[in-house]
Order: structure tokens, then C-alpha cells, then sequence
């Protein structure tokens, strides 16, 4: 798994749910819906092979993403 498979949405979703905000900061502040952002965390953690957003958020600092 790599961040390379991430959309540019994906990966931008990644940064700011590394940076510790809500699903409802990330839907604001990329102007889309909660579910939407829900559906990205949920393909993230798909596609980084992790399970919570402590696995994510690690997989992000570990390869320079934030």
C-alpha cells in the first residue's frame, strides 16, 4: 500500500485528518459533505491497510505527507 494510490482528494483529506480535525472540520473546509469526507477516510484506511485514524495519521508523518 502506498500514498501514491491515493486520489489528490484522498491525500488531502489524509492532511487534514492527521492534523487531528473531525470529519465535519474536513467536510467544511473542502466545501464537501460529512458523508463524502466519511467515504474518503473509509477508502484511506482501505488503502493504506490501516484501521483507525491513529494508523493513518501514522502511515502520513512516517512518509512525509503532513
Amino acid at each position: 500500500h502506498t500514498a501514491g494510490r491515493l486520489s489528490d482528494r484522498e491525500a488531502q483529506v489524509l492532511r487534514l485528518l492527521a492534523s487531528g480535525k473531525t470529519n465535519r472540520a474536513i467536510a467544511e473546509e473542502l466545501f464537501i459533505s460529512e458523508k463524502t469526507v466519511a467515504r474518503h477516510v473509509s477508502n484511506i484506511f482501505d488503502k493504506l491497510g490501516v484501521s483507525s485514524r491513529a494508523g493513518a495519521t501514522a502511515f502520513a508523518y512516517q512518509r512525509n505527507l503532513i
